[in-house]
């Protein structure tokens, strides 16, 4: 990283890394939760669903990268060993031990609560004192939230259809 921008960031640089590489860790579980959720899915609108997944998966993935390289920016290493992806995380991995789309609709909303919470605080962090990784943090939550909001309407839209059956 850069002389200046290491002297513009008005906060521990080591305390914005840790907390970069959990949210980089629980990207790279949310990708897999995602992907693994699209393969095993069965039930109503599971079609529809995956296709969701999916590309909610390749957005995850996307901020996996995001991160990795702002990392690295600030002078740190992203997590290397996936093994410890779940050792570093917070919002956990939840695996499809139920594939029905109902299930996998609920995790994936717990887990994009979790990564709400998780920008909203390195938002927090970094407002008025790390301006780039506050535009990052930003853009993945309005992502994140945007994920949330797609799945519950899956799960409102099938409920609604059990209704009327």
């Amino acid at each position: 990283m850069g002389e200046m921008a290491q002297k513009i960031i008005k906060l521990d640089r080591e305390e914005l890394i840790k907390e970069l590489n959990i949210a980089f860790a629980e990207e790279w579980l949310a990708y897999y939760q995602y992907w693994i959720g699209a393969q095993v899915m069965v039930g109503p609108m599971r079609k529809d669903v995956a296709e969701e997944f999916i590309e909610h998966g390749n957005e995850e993935l996307k901020h996996a990268q995001w991160l990795s390289d702002r990392i690295i920016q600030l002078g740190g290493i992203p997590v290397l060993d996936p093994e410890s992806w779940k050792k570093v995380a917070q919002c956990k991995y939840d695996a499809p031990t139920d594939a029905y789309v109902e299930k996998l609709i609920e995790q994936n909303v717990v887990a994009e609560r979790c990564a709400i919470a998780r920008y909203q605080k390195i938002c927090d962090i970094t407002h008025g004192k790390d301006f780039e990784t506050f535009r990052l943090s930003a853009k993945i939550l309005k992502e994140e939230i945007e994920h949330e909001n797609e799945i519950e309407s899956f799960g409102d839209d099938i409920r609604a259809t059990k209704l009327h059956f």
